[in-house]
């Protein structure tokens, strides 16, 4: 209940400009809902995303239930994070019998504002959903380790299965239920103790989980291993299909490896002071020498002391190599698309280590100190207060694309997506000037990505600067000669300049690279506008069959056919548009033109 009170403005979000739309917005098959044909979609290599079809499922489901209201899509999101919330605390209470121990926990990760990313932003679901299925695994493992049995170990191997489907972010977990067995588990045959008598609990911890010689529990987790090994392959041939890897020439791995090592200790100064988060921070492109030598420092020095007490403190250790190893797929050795630096949402699952750690060894620290059970509880309540008002704070910057770019620059510095997004929130609105100011200070801050000058183009052209819209397109497809979008947005200009040959040559270039349905649109329009109806029937038809739910498509083509002597089928597209858009004015006007006209001169023939 606390959880949904302090998530409980997430009703009031909207989608966001930051693949919101690939995810929902403007994806056709999603949109649809559940169908037989979206369920093939989300199963095969796309070519949109890397391969996690539940996850694509899970935004059919919604958009089924909800259409494109978000306030149904982020409940979804919320609700799966408070089910992985009280997953969290079951596992944990299943596995050490502390049960406020275990409350505390998965408070701390319910509330902690690091993790407002992957409740609030929609297209981040794979992140909630993959972390149930965590949970799941988990939990299905205590049973198994409780009392070993074949169609137990069947439960835990499929929901893993199910996890890696939602997002191969699984593939550590082999790897942690290991670190389980060794505590709190103990299912090591050597590691058997007595069981202790909790300081915080009234009931004592007992040990019933059945222990294994260490390569009998190694060999179990081969089956596990091996899924996750397929996970990779599977999600790398995705990936690598639509290009989005990113190559070490355009990243070397030297600048990774020192990132990486520097956002181990970012993310902890971030879980300890959890202020000026944001969507996005741009990747460093250098790391200063001292950065690096301060971040080895700390690491080796945590991981030497928790290794040093690791009969003492077992969950130390077990905490501490949770976290160090599941962030290790998304510490950014490995990139695909626009990498940040780090990311909030990537220290969801990894910062449950941290927090175990921290629970447990503050038990002991009481326990030893002699603090009384007020002191202990009231720091505990003071803390997660605090957290949730983060928490609560953090919600509203998801509210849309304009506040939630905003904050990010706000927080950050030369960050490139930040402009260019705001920038894109800006055009949809209308607000030229402003989007042109954030499209040009995003390129300037990364010159040679062609989709930035592509953006700013398009929006030049838009106000009207056609000679300044030309130079930026032009950039565009000198860095990328097939940037298809940017031939479209090049013939749109040309056209309205008066250069029409060189605009047909633009769309037909675009037609080559890809099926878009604006270059058949435009160059339409070029051909209806030379009186060659013909070809632009063909044209408008072939826009239509990509993009059949376009009023202006039905709209133009209806113009060309009815000029061509289709009346018939004129009236019938004019009426298409209008079922889409019943208050489009312009096919309303055309509708009632050519029906005014045939009142007065019935067609003899209608072709």
């Amino acid at each position: 209940m606390i959880t949904l009170a302090c998530y409980w403005n997430v009703q009031h979000l909207g989608f966001v400009n930051l693949d919101d739309g690939q995810y929902v917005t403007q994806n056709p098959h999603v949109k649809a809902g559940l169908t037989r044909h979206g369920f093939s979609w989300a199963f095969a290599f796309n070519g949109t995303s890397y391969w996690h079809p539940l996850t694509w499922l899970s935004h059919m489901i919604d958009c089924e239930l909800y259409g494109l209201n978000p306030a149904g899509h982020h409940f979804s999101s919320l609700i799966l994070h408070i089910a992985n919330t009280i997953f969290l605390f079951l596992v944990l209470e299943c596995m050490t019998g502390a049960t406020w121990r275990s409350l505390i926990v998965a408070a701390l990760f319910a509330l902690h504002p690091l993790n407002v990313e992957s409740v609030a932003w929609i297209a981040d679901r794979k992140n909630v959903l993959s972390t149930f299925f965590w949970m799941l695994t988990m939990w299905f493992y205590a049973q198994y380790a409780r009392k070993p049995a074949t169609r137990r170990y069947l439960l835990v191997l499929v929901s893993l299965a199910l996890g890696l489907m939602a997002k191969p972010m699984l593939v550590t977990l082999p790897f942690v239920l290991l670190l389980l067995d060794y505590w709190p588990l103990q299912r090591f045959e050597l590691l058997q103790t007595e069981p202790e008598q909790s300081h915080l609990d009234n009931k004592k911890q007992t040990i019933s989980f059945q222990s294994a010689p260490t390569h009998h529990l190694v060999l179990e987790k081969v089956p596990l291993v091996i899924l996750s090994i397929t996970s990779i392959l599977v999600s790398s041939l995705s990936s690598k299909n639509i290009g989005m890897l990113v190559s070490t020439e355009t990243v070397p791995i030297w600048l990774r490896v020192k990132n990486g090592l520097v956002s181990y200790i970012i993310y902890i100064q971030k879980m300890i002071w959890p202020v000026d988060l944001a969507v996005f921070y741009p990747y460093p492109k250098y790391i200063p020498f001292w950065q690096l030598t301060v971040a080895c420092l700390v690491l080796a020095t945590i991981t030497g002391a928790v290794l040093r007490t690791r009969k003492q403190g077992p969950y130390l250790s077990v905490g501490w190599l949770w976290y160090l190893g599941t962030l290790i797929p998304v510490i950014g050795l490995v990139q695909q698309g626009l990498w940040s630096a780090l990311a909030d949402r990537f220290s969801y699952v990894p910062l449950i280590g941290v927090f175990v750690a921290i629970t447990w060894g503050f038990r002991d620290l009481a326990f030893k100190w002699h603090l009384p059970r007020f002191f202990t509880f009231a720091l505990a309540v003071i803390v997660l207060a605090l957290l949730a008002t983060g928490t609560i704070k953090q919600v509203p910057y998801w509210k849309n694309s304009v506040s939630l770019f905003e904050h990010t620059l706000r927080v950050t510095t030369g960050n490139h997506l930040a402009h260019y997004n705001l920038g894109t929130a800006f055009y949809k609105r209308g607000h030229l000037d402003r989007a042109i100011s954030q499209y040009s200070k995003a390129v300037e801050i990364m010159p040679d990505n062609p989709q930035f000058h592509n953006s700013l183009g398009t929006a030049l052209l838009e106000k009207g600067e056609l000679r300044k819209a030309i130079k930026e397109l032009s950039k565009a497809l000198t860095l990328v000669p097939n940037y298809a979008e940017a031939h479209v947005n090049m013939g749109i200009a040309l056209a309205k300049a008066g250069k029409t040959k060189e605009a047909i040559s633009h769309y037909e270039q675009a037609l080559k690279i890809s099926p878009l349905p604006e270059a058949h649109h435009n160059l339409a329009l070029i051909l209806a506008g030379q009186g060659h109806l013909g070809q632009a029937i063909y044209q408008y038809k072939k826009a239509l069959e990509l993009k059949p739910d376009s009023p202006s498509l039905h709209n133009d083509l209806a113009v060309a056919l009815f000029m061509y002597g289709r009346s018939k089928e004129a009236i019938f597209h004019l009426r298409k548009a209008l079922a889409i858009k019943p208050d489009y004015a312009q096919a309303q006007h055309n509708l009632k033109t050519i029906l005014h006209r045939l009142e007065k001169n019935p067609p003899q023939t209608n072709k």
